[in-house]
């Protein structure tokens, strides 16, 4: 029973970390104020932080290989291989 609790708060923990961000503010569009300032500002940098993470990481010299990327790679470039040797046996048969 217990487990199933914690099961129920991780499927749900989305919503909750949702309901700590959001807050009510009441502000009137046509009258400038500080708050309303404030909150541009904030949703600007939200945009631009959001902008950042869409852009690909800029590359930053050699990247090392993952263990299984190796052999991924040598499995492509096998297959390439043994392709290229049933054609070439089809080209002089």
């Amino acid at each position: 029973m217990h487990g199933a609790w914690f099961l129920q708060f991780d499927e749900q923990k989305d919503q909750v970390a949702i309901e700590q961000i959001l807050r009510v503010v009441f502000l009137d569009p046509e009258r400038p104020c500080p708050a309303l300032e404030k909150l541009k500002c904030q949703l600007d940098e939200a945009d631009a932080a959001l902008e950042a993470r869409k852009k690909p990481p800029e590359d930053s010299g050699p990247r090392i290989i993952g263990e299984g990327l190796v052999i991924d790679e040598w499995k492509e470039r096998r297959e390439r291989y043994l392709a290229r040797q049933q054609v070439e046996g089809v080209d002089s048969a």
